[in-house]
This record gives structure tokens, C-alpha cells and sequence, in this order.
């Protein structure tokens, strides 16, 4: 481990990372949400926070001189809150990076472990918490494989591999009332003497209209009126109980906040808008993540995020633009539709005592 250096860089030497950054955000582990422009936006909402409970720091350990892994952390060195425990963190979480990693180009297993024995020497504190670690990674798989884990919860996200497919044998994985709800989506549509004009990356997208459309979807999603006991219960606990407890960092949201971000839109000839997805593409930029979605009430019963969506799966597969479609967290019921799989992100608590 002599060939390894850990160096700190606080929040105001963040834009020193830059270069080493962009250089291991290539890397096959990393999405989206390990980007430098993305951490940017996160230290820019954050850099002025001052808080004697935490502090946020960017942690590089160097191999040989050159730097092989950066973690961004929110230490917190004194308990607070119900759920903000001492112990170390990943910065960015309790936002919307659905995927949350240390940064690499190639794993380093000895890396990580020099991370793990300074962190534990410099701050005397052993509980490390990962929130939405993909399963699919080699941190992961490390962790599972070499670490005592405290905790491992899983959480369902979807995704849809489009590479190698035709759009033919695409839409042979639907299933059939998938197929019959498009062409009734269509049908109706014609029969009312309407259409849609798609974008798949609209410049012109008016982000106040998407929030707009975006903020009534939300608030019919949350509304208690027809919901389940179970439901309401848990919602209760979730948001008015537990949610008290979570330190909160700048509120944010891609879409009004992320300037790399993009709208994919279905509007009508006049240019209202009817259905918009914001998305992220990745660094390799063959896979995107898609973070927020928005839809016009008076255009509900045409699911114009449905045939948004199946649009752009078309128009992906037919020019070869991405391999993956990642519709991130959550098992909402148009996902699979769409011919999505699960795969999962887990919540892990490693005891560094135990490396």
C-alpha cells in the first residue's frame, strides 16, 4: 500500500479535481450521476454550507502519483437528527443521483482500501454508509465479497437494453396488451383529430410549462383521496416521521437546475406541451438516465409519455444513438410496459473495523 497517497481537497479546492475527474468518470462503473459536471452543480448548491456536525470533502487517493480514485464525502463527526449517524457518506445523497459510487476508471481494490484505513486513522470513526450502489458494479461486488456489511437493503430500479436490436425484434418483447395499448393511444388520437410532434432533444423546451405540468402530477401522486390504508400508513411514516429525521441539503432539480440535461418532449402542432422526459446521457454517452418526467392532464387519456417514449425507443434503435435506456428507480407500471427489467441499487452500511 506504500504506492498509495490519500489527499483531502475541501469544498473550495473541488475545482482542482477537474482533470483527474474527467479522466476516471470513463470509467464502465460510472453513470450520469459521477460526472464532474454533475458533482459541479451539487458543489455549487453547497458550497457555502458551514455546519460544525459534518463537513463535505472530496477524497483522492493517488497511486504512483497519478490519481486513481476520488470519493466525494459528507463526513459527519457528530450524530444528529434521528438518521444522520456519524460515519462517512457519499456526498449527493437524499437528492436525485439515483446511482451513487466513488469515482474510477479501473477498480483498485487497493485503493479502496487505503480510503477506507486513512479515513478511519484521521476521523477515528469505523460505519460507512453507501446509498444506491448498483448492484452491477465491482464496488459492489468488493463490498459484498471482502467487507462485513451492517446492512445491504435493496431498491428496485428498470432499465431496457435496446443494443443489437432491431426495432422489430424490440417490439416483439412487448408484451400484447402493451402493443394494444399503443395502437389504442394512437387510435384515439386520430379519431379526435389530434397528433403529436416528437422531440427527442427539444432546445426549445419551456422548463416553467414542464414544472408546471410536472408540479399537478406530483401533488395527484401524493393525494391521500382513494389511496389504501397500508399506503397512507406508510406515506405517513416515510414523509412525516422518518423524512424529519434526514439532514437536507440544497434543494434541487435537474431539470431547472442540471444545464447538461435533456428534454425529450411530445407536443402538439401548435407546440403545447403534452408528455416530457429530462434526461441525462452518460459519460460513454451510449446509455441515458432518465430523472424527470411531466404530463399534461388534458392529455392523459392519450398517454402521450407512453408513445413519447416508444418514439424515442424507435428513433434510439434506428440510429444507433444508445445501447441502454435506464429509467432508474422505482417499478412504476409504464416501465415494464415498455419492455424494462429490474435491476437493483442497494443501501449498504460497511464496518470499517472489519477491512
Amino acid at each position: 500500500m506504500n504506492d498509495y497517497i490519500l489527499k483531502y481537497y475541501p469544498m473550495s479546492d473541488f475545482k482542482l479535481l477537474e482533470d483527474s475527474w474527467l479522466e476516471l468518470e470513463s470509467g464502465m462503473d460510472m453513470t450520469y450521476f459521477q460526472t464532474f459536471a454533475w458533482y459541479e452543480m451539487l458543489w455549487n448548491l453547497n458550497k457555502n454550507i458551514r455546519d460544525k456536525r459534518f463537513e463535505i470533502v472530496f477524497a483522492a487517493v493517488e497511486k504512483r502519483g497519478k490519481t486513481v480514485l476520488i470519493a466525494p464525502l459528507w463526513v459527519v463527526t457528530k450524530t444528529f437528527g434521528k438518521y444522520n449517524r456519524k460515519g462517512f457518506y457519499l456526498f449527493g445523497r437524499g437528492g436525485w443521483s439515483d446511482y451513487l459510487n466513488f469515482i474510477y476508471k479501473d477498480f483498485d481494490a487497493e485503493a479502496v482500501r487505503c480510503l477506507f484505513s486513512e479515513l478511519r486513522h484521521r476521523y477515528g470513526q469505523s460505519d460507512f454508509y453507501f446509498d444506491n450502489l448498483p448492484e452491477s458494479t465491482e464496488m459492489y461486488t468488493y463490498l459484498s465479497a471482502e467487507c462485513k456489511l451492517e446492512y445491504c437493503t435493496p431498491q428496485v430500479c428498470v432499465g431496457l437494453t435496446v443494443e443489437g436490436l432491431s426495432f422489430d425484434d424490440y417490439k416483439k418483447t412487448l408484451s400484447k396488451q402493451s402493443r394494444q395499448n399503443i395502437r389504442t393511444a394512437n387510435n384515439r388520437l386520430a379519431r379526435d383529430g389530434k397528433s403529436l410532434v416528437y422531440e427527442s432533444d427539444d432546445h426549445n423546451a419551456d422548463i416553467e410549462e414542464f414544472k408546471a405540468y410536472r408540479s399537478v402530477r406530483v401533488a395527484k401522486k401524493n393525494e391521500w383521496e382513494g389511496k389504501t390504508l397500508k399506503w397512507k400508513i406508510i406515506n405517513f411514516i416515510s414523509t412525516r416521521i422518518l423524512g424529519r429525521g434526514w439532514y437536507k441539503f440544497a434543494e434541487y432539480a435537474p431539470y431547472s437546475h442540471d444545464v447538461n440535461s435533456k428534454f425529450m418532449t411530445a407536443k402538439t402542432p401548435e407546440g403545447q406541451l403534452c408528455a416530457s422526459f429530462n434526461y441525462g446521457v452518460s459519460p460513454n454517452g451510449r446509455s441515458i438516465v432518465l430523472m424527470g418526467v411531466s404530463t399534461n392532464p388534458a392529455y392523459t387519456r392519450y398517454s402521450p409519455g407512453i408513445l413519447l417514449l416508444f418514439n424515442f425507443i424507435e428513433e434510439v434503435i434506428e440510429s444507433d444513438r444508445y445501447d441502454y435506456i435506464d429509467f432508474t428507480r422505482g417499478n412504476e407500471s409504464y416501465k415494464y410496459a415498455l419492455g424494462g427489467k429490474e435491476h437493483h441499487i442497494f443501501n449498504i452500511c460497511v464496518d470499517l473495523n472489519n477491512i
